[in-house]
C-alpha cells in the first residue's frame, strides 16, 4: 500500500524506500511538503531540510506533525502513510478532474463494456460534521428553549431534544387531549427506595418510572407485533383448484 501510494504521488524511488532509515524519512517528508502538502512557505520549511541534525529536524517535525493535525501512531510506518494520504487528499482536492477517468464505475465500464446502475447517496446529515463549533452551539441553543439540562456531551443532549420531540410535538401527539388533575406524588410514597442515602431517594424514584415507562412501550410494541402476526396466520387463502369431489 506504500509503494502504490508513493506512484500515485510520482515519488522518484517508490519501490525501495527505507522508512526505518531517520534520514531518508526525513527526506521523504521534507519531499512531501515541498512537492504536494505547501503547508509551509517556502522560507519555512528551513527547519525541515536539516535532515542531516537529527535533533533540530525532529523538533521541526514534532511541530510539523502538530500543524498537519496528525493523529499519534506508534510506528514510522504508520506516519508515513497518514501523511502519503494527507498528500494524495490534497492533490486530489486541487485537480479532481485530473481523476475522474479513474473511478471504480469508469474502470468496470471499459473491462465489462457495459453500463451499471450507480447508487449516489443524497442523504444530508452523512456530510455534516457534529464536531463542528457551529452544530454543538445550535445543539445547546436548542436544549436552553426546550429547557433541557446541560450535559457535556451534546450528543446526548442531541438524542434528548429528538425524544422530546418525539413525545410532544409530533402531529399526532398535538392533537392528544391534555392531561389533567393533580399529578401523583410519587415522592412522597410509604416505600424508602434508598435508607442509606436520603438524596438518592428522589432520583431513584424517577429512574424507576422511567423503567416503568419503557417497560410499557415495549409491551405495546409486542402487542403490536402479536397482532400483525395474528393477522397473517388467523385469515388463510384457500386455493379452491386443488380441492377434489369424491375418491
Amino acid at each position: 500500500m506504500l509503494k502504490l501510494k508513493l506512484e500515485a504521488l510520482e515519488h522518484p524511488t517508490p519501490d525501495n524506500l527505507d522508512y526505518n532509515d531517520r534520514k531518508v524519512f526525513a527526506s521523504t517528508v521534507l519531499w512531501l511538503e515541498d512537492q504536494k502538502i505547501r503547508t509551509y512557505k517556502i522560507e519555512d520549511r528551513e527547519p525541515l531540510r536539516r535532515v542531516d541534525d537529527t535533533v533540530q529536524w525532529e523538533a521541526a517535525y514534532e511541530q510539523y506533525k502538530q500543524d498537519l493535525g496528525m493523529p499519534k501512531f506508534q510506528t514510522p510506518l504508520e506516519e508515513l502513510s497518514w501523511i502519503l494520504s494527507y498528500a494524495i487528499r490534497l492533490e486530489f482536492l486541487d485537480a479532481p478532474e485530473n481523476y475522474k477517468d479513474l473511478s471504480g464505475e469508469k474502470v468496470a465500464e471499459q473491462s465489462s463494456k457495459s453500463i451499471k446502475p450507480s447508487i449516489q447517496n443524497e442523504n444530508f446529515f452523512d456530510n455534516m460534521d457534529f464536531q463542528h463549533k457551529d452544530f454543538i452551539a445550535g445543539v445547546r441553543s436548542l436544549a436552553a428553549k426546550l429547557k433541557i439540562p446541560h450535559h457535556p456531551n451534546h450528543l446526548l443532549q442531541l438524542e434528548a431534544i429528538s425524544r422530546i420531540v418525539k413525545e410532544r410535538m409530533a402531529p399526532d401527539v398535538r392533537n392528544r387531549p391534555a392531561v389533567v388533575g393533580t399529578p401523583f406524588p410519587f415522592e412522597k410514597g410509604n416505600d424508602i427506595v434508598s435508607p442509606n442515602d436520603g438524596n438518592l431517594d428522589y432520583p431513584v424514584r424517577i429512574l424507576r418510572l422511567l423503567q416503568i415507562q419503557s417497560l410499557r412501550e415495549l409491551q405495546t410494541r409486542i402487542n403490536e407485533t402479536i397482532v400483525a402476526v395474528q393477522n397473517v396466520t388467523a385469515n388463510p387463502k384457500t386455493d379452491t383448484k386443488l380441492g377434489k369431489v369424491g375418491f
